[in-house]
């Protein structure tokens, strides 16, 4: 059974660190784009007609639910390219911050 090595020191931990805020700020760009699918996925659901789900009441809790995981699953699948521009975008951000803080 292999154990997943430690870091020791500071640059192991700092290592560890950069690891983990980069695993991070790419969930972070891939759930800006489910919440941005989800939106689009929605209002295409939107021109089904309520009977489709079984009447009113149940299209519109069965349209979000079916429009989230639809979202979710294109996302998982590759998505459309936005939570990568959002992901470059935040590093772009957080470097120019380190440059003025120095």
């Amino acid at each position: 059974m292999d154990l997943p090595s430690l870091p020791v020191g500071a640059d192991g931990v700092r290592a560890a660190l950069a690891k983990a805020q980069g695993a991070a700020k790419t969930e972070l760009g891939k759930d800006f784009e489910t919440v941005f699918v989800t939106q689009f996925v929605d209002q295409m659901m939107k021109t089904i007609p309520p009977t489709a789900f079984g009447g009113e009441q149940q299209a519109e809790m069965w349209r979000s639910f079916m429009s989230e995981a639809v979202a979710k699953a294109l996302v998982d699948q590759g998505g459309f390219g936005l939570g990568g521009s959002v992901d470059e975008m935040i590093g772009a951000y957080e470097a120019a911050s380190r440059t003025q803080v120095k």
